[in-house]
């Protein structure tokens, strides 16, 4: 029997991911994980109505995802903008990389 639903499709890296973006409603709801794709056109128009620290979450995720620097994301402004939990889940993912 072949299973090609649920956890077992995922890499390690992407559920890795996965669980760390999970708690982020506003944003986990834009990775289809059954397809193992980001609906970017949705989460642009989304980022619209986001507040400032929702879009650099936004960008920090999406960058970790693609691998890709496209979508600006500074840190001095993160530092300057973003609480200590979510400060908290790019330090940790500087400390230890991973690419989904």
């Amino acid at each position: 029997m072949t299973i090609s639903r649920g956890d077992f499709q995922l890499t390690p890296e992407q559920r890795r991911f996965r669980d760390l973006i999970r708690p982020y409603d506003y944003l986990s709801r834009y990775w289809d994980w059954e397809s193992r794709c980001l609906d970017e056109a949705s989460l642009d128009h989304a980022m619209a109505v986001f507040s400032h620290g929702q879009r650099i979450m936004a960008a920090f995720f999406r960058a970790v995802w693609t691998g890709s620097d496209q979508a600006p994301l500074s840190i001095l402004e993160a530092v300057r903008t973003l609480d200590t939990d979510d400060l908290a889940i790019i330090t940790g993912w500087m400390r230890d990389p991973f690419f989904p």
